[in-house]
């Protein structure tokens, strides 16, 4: 596939506008498929914060992340299997049903992004964007640390599934008796009890099926309702109406630079090529996504 150029212009300091362009390319077809079949999206975390401070990526971030909702994932998800453009994309999808893969990925098919604890795996490493779900959260607390104390056991046995070495002690201690258990242990059942609010109205969505903790992945619903464009880079993409809030909510004082040392440890990549990858990284090569991979 051929890129677009759809970077604004700037030094190349951090050695990523080369994978922020190809990154881009993905949004931009994202965007279009959504645009075109009434689906709902919208930029999250750092990529709506960059979005509001850069007007683009942060200039050192080497992903982009979106947020859906679970209808308009599976939307989303039929469409682009049915008449999606397959030549070029790969879909690595959320595991709702058949718990394979936990986190969905749109990936360039003949592109290279690889994950320093993913290198071994046998799964389609092209550069991607992450799609994640935004759940209903229920509004009954003792409800709601249920559903948030599943999403962990499924975080936490997606990394010793794949031999994950966590910073300290306690973190691997807990990793390694998880390790020994079945790849799918209780993987179904914890789904279900994310999902036991889907089709509910209530005054929260939340995303615990990342690095942020029970108080960071709670977020008002109130703040997703509507989305609205805001410029990235060369194009517009969606965020959410009270993007602002949001990030309030998230960060603080979300217009502040973090230091060096937090900037490198949210950093992913540990080899890339934006086209021309390795041979088999096509379409047509049948992925073992059976790692309940967090990522």
């Amino acid at each position: 596939m051929k890129l677009n150029e759809l970077m604004n212009p700037r030094k190349n300091e951090w050695g990523f506008l080369q994978l922020q362009n190809c990154i881009l390319n993905i949004a931009a077809y994202i965007d279009k498929l959504c645009k075109d079949h009434g689906i709902e999206y919208c930029l999250m975390g750092g990529s709506a914060l960059g979005a509001v401070r850069h007007k683009g990526f942060i200039p050192w971030d080497d992903d982009l992340d979106i947020f859906m909702r679970p209808e308009d994932y599976e939307k989303f998800r039929t469409i682009f299997l049915t008449e999606g453009d397959q030549k070029n994309f790969y879909l690595q999808e959320w595991g709702a049903s058949k718990g394979r893969v936990v986190m969905a990925k749109l990936r360039l098919n003949g592109s290279h992004y690889v994950e320093e604890n993913l290198e071994g795996l046998d799964i389609h490493k092209g550069v991607f964007v992450d799609i994640f779900i935004l759940h209903s959260c229920p509004d009954n607390i003792i409800e709601h640390w249920w559903q948030y104390l599943w999403s962990r056991y499924i975080v936490i046995k997606g990394l010793a599934n794949r031999n994950y070495k966590r910073r300290g002690i306690i973190g691997n201690i807990i990793l390694k008796p998880l390790g020994w258990l079945p790849n799918r242990f209780l993987l179904d059942f914890s789904i279900k009890q994310i999902y036991r609010k889907a089709k509910k109205e209530t005054n929260y969505y939340c995303h615990y099926l990342g690095r942020a903790g029970y108080r960071k992945g709670l977020y008002k619903s109130s703040q997703f309702k509507k989305t609205k464009y805001l410029p990235f880079e060369k194009i517009k993409l969606k965020v959410p109406e009270k993007v602002e809030e949001y990030l309030n909510d998230r960060w603080g004082d979300y217009m502040a630079i973090p230091s060096k040392e937090q900037i490198i440890y949210y950093q992913h990549s540990c080899d890339w090529v934006a086209e021309g990858a390795p041979d088999g990284m096509d379409k047509n090569h049948k992925y073992v996504d059976e790692y309940n991979l967090i990522g």
